[in-house]
């Protein structure tokens, strides 16, 4: 069976747009990674990246190092109106020492609120790679943090497969002007 991959740092273009918020970083091993400042616009119609609707079952696979505890969106597709987040993933702190992880997930012709179906809180990882996977069932969605399996929590979709408006916009590192939630 074929599943596809979708890479999102596929829109990060090189050389950079704007090398004054972007730039290559030392990854894990010494691998070379990209970095991001707050006013980086990295953004595309985000058909050229993603599938028109997804899986009802889907894994997400992130590799972050944030230069803060202050969080941010890692990517998010949002409605034409850039009012909603469809899908992403964002950090936010949660206390000393603990950063929450959440899923958003939105049927933008059904919300008028951006939807977050999962939360994890783990332990603050500002300033330290670390690498996370949020594997989405029809019912759950399991969190695995530096390669364990950390939480899973119940979720009820509507729907199940997220069809994306045709004029979606695909960010990342933020959530758009309006949301915002910029990741550095």
């Amino acid at each position: 069976m074929y599943i596809p991959e979708y890479d999102l740092l596929h829109a990060i273009g090189v050389p950079f747009s704007n090398p004054k918020t972007q730039y290559f970083d030392e990854g894990l091993d010494g691998f070379p990674a990209y970095g991001l400042m707050p006013g980086s616009d990295i953004k595309s119609p985000y058909r050229l990246f993603m599938p028109e609707k997804l899986y009802s079952e889907f894994s997400i696979t992130a590799t972050v190092r944030p230069a803060n505890k202050d969080g941010g969106f890692l990517f998010s597709v949002v409605n034409p109106l850039e009012t909603v987040v469809q899908l992403g993933v964002q950090l936010i702190p949660s206390g000393p020492g603990l950063t929450n992880i959440s899923l958003l997930y939105t049927d933008a012709n059904i919300y008028a609120l951006s939807q977050t179906i999962a939360s994890f809180v783990v332990p603050s990882f500002a300033k330290k790679w670390s690498r996370f996977a949020l594997r989405v069932t029809t019912d759950n969605v399991t969190l695995f943090l530096n390669c364990h399996e950390f939480d899973t929590v119940v979720v009820k979709r509507n729907p199940l497969e997220l069809v994306f408006d045709s004029a979606s916009t695909l960010y990342v590192g933020q959530a758009g002007p309006l949301i915002r939630g910029a990741f550095h």
